[in-house]
């Protein structure tokens, strides 16, 4: 072979060798030293807050709203007023509740669109509370054990929840007590020559939760 056929092939060689290697039109060689950048780190989603509410116990009623929580006895209507027109913003006037048969009350009742107090006339007594709505004024109204107006008859079974009054005497009760407290220098009603109890009393409609009021007991017939 001729030297010049041999350089010619050489050549040739090489041409083919580099346009294999070389990278194609409109692409870039990769870096060996190329690394994948790291993600961003997650963005935190903060905590959403929790909504006020009232809840109401066996002792009185609580306003929790958000780490501040005010508490007020049954027994200082003027401090349960305050709060409650401290929860929802008004405190509605007062009216006159008539006498049963037999009785000489002097009571009033102050009513929210969901919630009622009844109390003296002069609002220096104790005070009941009433719960008939699951809200009053946006603000939700529990029991300290979970329970509200539309609750199940399950959940209130699973807090406890024992038989008051069968109204209609099919063997269902419709007013249930939750919660047991005595309440000594009394005597109770319905278990005689036993200490009488204050509990909270959930009314139902079939298997709902309709009304509940605290405190209740057994040991008055008013």
């Amino acid at each position: 072979m001729h030297r010049s056929v041999r350089l010619l092939l050489a050549l040739t060689t090489s041409v083919v060798l580099l346009t294999a290697c070389a990278p194609q039109s409109g692409q870039e060689a990769a870096s060996p030293s190329a690394t994948t950048p790291p993600s961003s780190p997650p963005s935190s989603t903060p905590t959403p807050a929790v909504a006020a509410q009232l809840v109401i116990t066996i002792d009185g009623v609580e306003y929790v709203d958000g780490d501040d929580t005010a508490t007020a006895p049954f027994e200082d209507a003027a401090s349960v007023l305050a709060l409650l027109e401290d929860a929802t913003g008004e405190l509605p006037a007062p009216v006159e509740l008539e006498s049963p048969p037999g009785y000489e009350i002097d009571l009033v009742r102050y009513e929210w669109n969901g919630l009622m107090v009844v109390t003296d006339a002069g609002g220096t007594g104790s005070a009941t509370v009433t719960a008939t709505a699951p809200t009053v004024d946006g603000v939700a109204i529990t029991t300290d054990d979970g329970l509200a107006v539309g609750s199940s008859r399950t959940d209130v079974v699973s807090a406890g929840g024992w038989d008051v009054w069968d109204e209609d005497g099919d063997g269902i009760a419709e007013q249930v007590g939750v919660g047991h407290q005595e309440v000594e220098g009394t005597t109770s009603l319905s278990r005689p020559g036993e200490v009488g109890i204050m509990f909270v009393l959930v009314s139902l409609d079939g298997d709902l939760v309709s009304e509940i009021q605290s405190p209740s007991n057994d040991y008055s017939d008013l």
